[in-house]
């Protein structure tokens, strides 16, 4: 198996001293990458009206069968839902990617048939393409198709607030009833999202909410109050800050609520912070890819140790000591169960799904045995890896096969080679996914 060279046909740069040829050059370039992406969604729409669905008796009485996915709009084909992951990964998506690039082609090929006929004449670029399929997919069938008949002679020049202004019209024309419901199901907007997947080097992340004026207003009060306090007892951080600080104390100090016999809300009870991180160490000097740092799992980055230092000696943080894990260790079991260890430790060392391009936390994942056990297969650091329930349904089910391979000694690294139904070939290693099987 040879590894696809993707810049092996690029042409030679122009002279960097002769603007204009680089700018032909670029033109052209963008015209072949056009054309290739045009000819990737065709290939989509066209593959998912190959897979139809299966029978439904099938896949609601019988367990582990395929099952259908509605992945367009209201009338387009339904498909077979394992599919999705081979076609995703033979274009380099991940599973749920795939699943929207996929069910975006065959929106425009079913229910905007004049905006795809521009598109497979090269006339409507594919990611424009893409924004209309989006924002009709929750359509009925007769307001896309006023949708389809106002767009598609300019779908080659319209913009984001264009193509929303379009479908409310339809939407209204068409079903003003049902607008009217999902107008009032909209009313109420509140919500406070904290992005925890997005922390900073120094543990720092984003909040966003909406909240009703009288809840705002006594937050307000009660950040300024907090705040106040955290500078009289000494804080000298700026305002902004104590009143970041002054949330986190509100949520330790005012969760969860108590109530006595009689049903009465009791005094609030301070809880503690509860910390729970994995700290990677390597006794060989520069073999921590996080230098001087901890890796926090369930946001998967790297975290300041001066932070998590002052962290953990607050006297409101709740420590807890767990077992150091070996990741390169092999450990072993005599039954299919999985011990606690033994599944930690894979948890730890895949971090994801070891599906191709897939990156789902492995936390959440089962545990797959790749050998199966009634194969004659171990239940074993070497034959055992991170699936997310759906791949270890394709992988049970649906002729996918993989093995493993473990890195260099002490690293506790193991790479995935990966085959599909169709002969396709991938390598899943700790920093991403590499086709193997040629493009000729």
């Amino acid at each position: 198996m040879a590894s696809t060279t993707p810049h092996q046909d690029l042409p030679e740069l122009a002279d960097p001293r002769d603007p204009r040829s680089l700018l032909v050059l670029a033109r052209n370039a963008r015209v072949v990458a056009e054309d290739a992406e045009r000819s990737v969604f065709i290939a989509a729409a066209r593959w998912a009206l190959a897979h139809p669905a299966v029978d439904e008796w099938d896949s609601a009485c019988v367990p582990g069968t395929e099952r259908t996915l509605a992945i367009a709009g209201q009338g387009t084909p339904l498909v077979a839902e394992f599919c999705i992951d081979e076609f995703a990964a033979a274009i380099g998506l991940s599973t749920d990617a795939g699943h929207y690039y996929i069910g975006d082609a065959l929106e425009l090929a079913t229910r905007l048939p004049r905006c795809w006929r521009r598109v497979e004449a090269g006339e409507v670029p594919v990611w424009r393409a893409r924004k209309i399929a989006q924002a009709t997919r929750l359509l009925s069938p007769e307001a896309v198709a006023l949708v389809d008949q106002r767009l598609a002679s300019f779908a080659h020049s319209i913009g984001g607030r264009g193509i929303e202004q379009t479908v409310k019209a339809a939407e209204a024309e068409a079903d003003p009833e049902l607008l009217k419901a999902r107008r009032e199901a909209a009313d109420d907007k509140r919500h406070v999202t904290i992005y925890s997947r997005h922390v900073d080097f120094h543990g720092r992340v984003d909040i966003e909410g909406a909240l009703d004026l009288a809840d705002a207003l006594d937050l307000e009060d009660a950040l300024a109050a907090v705040a106040a306090q955290l500078k009289d007892l000494g804080c000298e951080e700026s305002l902004d800050a104590r009143r970041a600080m002054a949330l986190g104390e509100l949520a330790r100090r005012e969760t969860p609520l108590t109530f006595d016999a009689a049903g009465e809300v009791g005094p609030p009870v301070r809880s503690k912070r509860t910390l729970q991180l994995y700290v990677h160490i390597s006794h060989a000097p520069g073999e921590n890819p996080f230098g001087t740092a901890a890796r926090v799992e369930n946001t998967r980055t790297a975290l300041d140790l001066d932070t998590l230092r002052s962290w953990c000696t607050d006297p409101d943080t709740q420590i807890h000591v767990r077992p150091v894990l070996d990741l390169a260790e092999h450990r072993s079991s005599e039954s299919y169960e999985i011990p606690t260890l033994l599944r930690e430790q894979v948890i730890l060392r895949d971090v994801t799904c070891v599906f191709p391009h897939f990156t789902r936390p492995a936390r959440s994942a089962d545990i797959d045995h790749i050998v199966p056990w009634d194969q004659g297969g171990s239940t074993s650091t070497d034959n055992l890896a991170a699936l997310c329930r759906h791949h270890h349904r394709v992988k049970t089910h649906h002729g996918w096969t993989y093995t493993s391979t473990s890195g260099p000694p002490g690293t506790g690294g193991t790479s995935y080679l990966w085959t599909s139904p169709h002969g396709q070939h991938y390598l899943r290693t700790a920093t991403g996914t590499t086709p193997l099987t040629t493009t000729a």
